[in-house]
């Protein structure tokens, strides 16, 4: 999975939850600790590192308008399905932020299969910075 962050608040969206389900479970197989732990990057991101299955390639620190982009390979422990995956992570504890996330997964494909629906126009995947208000949010940038 490739995963860019812009946001939209001070603080971290890192702190959210990583959840998994497979082929329709009700509750997640997997259930993480948030993306600073998915993407191995515990205590905080702070300077840019690049392995072969985990990397932050993209920070701009942690200010209204900052970009992170990340990315995490399963070689060594493939989540596997047969009809569905659905995988998710928190925008900060409890989704209480509201940042652009823009993600991309990769998987192995056997034929033939479903088409895939359309992507959203291009000025629509291109990312806005938004003042939310909440938590974390500049009072300033109101």
């Amino acid at each position: 999975m490739a995963l860019s962050v812009f946001e939209n608040q001070w603080g971290g969206w890192n702190e959210g939850d990583e959840m998994i389900w497979v082929d329709g479970e009700k509750e997640p197989r997997i259930h993480g600790t948030g993306g600073e732990d998915y993407f191995n990057g515990a205590w905080g991101f702070s300077k840019l590192y690049s392995l072969p299955l985990v990397g932050l390639t993209e920070f701009h620190g942690w200010e209204p308008g900052a970009r992170f982009s990340l990315y995490r390979w399963h070689l060594e422990a493939p989540i596997r399905f047969r009809k569905s995956i659905k995988v998710s992570i928190e925008d900060g504890q409890a989704n209480l932020r509201s940042d652009n996330f823009y993600s991309v997964a990769y998987w192995y494909q056997k034929e033939p299969h479903v088409p895939f629906p359309l992507l959203p126009p291009v000025e629509e995947r291109i990312p806005k910075f938004k003042p939310t208000g909440g938590p974390g949010q500049d009072p300033k940038m109101k």
